[in-house]
C-alpha cells in the first residue's frame, strides 16, 4: 500500500465522519466549537497536535502530481500552518473561529465540504480493494491450456525385500 492510500484510509473516514456529525448535530457541534474557542489551552493544545499530524504526513508524503495525490499534500500543508498559528496566536485563532462559527450556515457548509473530501478520499484509499474484488481471476495451468495432458512415466514397483538389506 502506498503512503497516498494509507494516509487517504485514515483521513477518508475520520471526515466522513466529522461531516455527517456537522449534518446531523449542527447546532451540538456549534456549541462544542464554542466551548472549544473559549479555552485558549484546548487551542494550543490542538496546535500542536495538528503541527505534529501535519509533519507527518509531510514526511512520509510530499508529492506534488496531477492526480488525488496531491490533495494529500495539501491537507499536509494546511495542518501544519494551522498548527504553527494555534500554537503561535491561539487569541487570533479565537477571534477568527467565534466569527466563523457566528454564521448560521456555517455547520451545513462544513458538513458538506468535509463529508465530499473525506468521501473522495476514502474512496481514492479503498479503490484497490474495490477494483480487487470485481477482478475475476483465472488460474490456468499450461497442461490446461494446452489441452493436452503430460503424463509422466511411472517407475515399477519394487518387488518386496527388494533393496533392502538383510541383516
Amino acid at each position: 500500500m502506498t503512503p497516498s492510500a494509507y494516509i487517504a484510509r485514515i483521513l477518508g473516514p475520520v471526515l466522513v465522519i466529522i461531516g455527517l456529525g456537522l449534518l446531523l448535530e449542527g447546532e451540538t457541534f456549534r456549541a462544542m466549537a464554542g466551548e472549544f474557542l473559549r479555552s485558549a489551552a484546548l487551542v494550543y493544545f490542538s496546535g500542536v497536535a495538528t503541527l505534529a499530524m501535519g509533519l507527518a504526513i509531510l514526511n512520509v508524503h510530499h508529492h506534488w502530481t496531477r492526480d488525488w495525490r496531491s490533495v494529500i499534500t495539501v491537507f499536509g500543508w494546511l495542518f501544519v500552518i494551522g498548527g504553527i498559528f494555534r500554537t503561535l496566536a491561539p487569541h487570533f485563532v479565537q477571534e477568527i473561529g467565534e466569527a466563523f462559527i457566528a454564521h448560521r450556515r456555517w455547520p451545513i457548509m462544513g458538513a458538506i465540504v468535509t463529508l465530499a473530501l473525506g468521501a473522495f478520499l476514502s474512496v481514492m484509499g479503498y479503490q484497490d480493494i474495490w477494483q480487487a474484488k470485481r477482478r475475476v481471476h483465472h488460474r490456468t495451468s499450461a497442461a490446461k491450456s494446452s489441452g493436452a495432458a503430460s503424463h509422466s512415466a511411472k517407475r515399477p514397483r519394487r518387488k518386496s525385500g527388494e533393496g533392502r538389506s538383510a541383516h
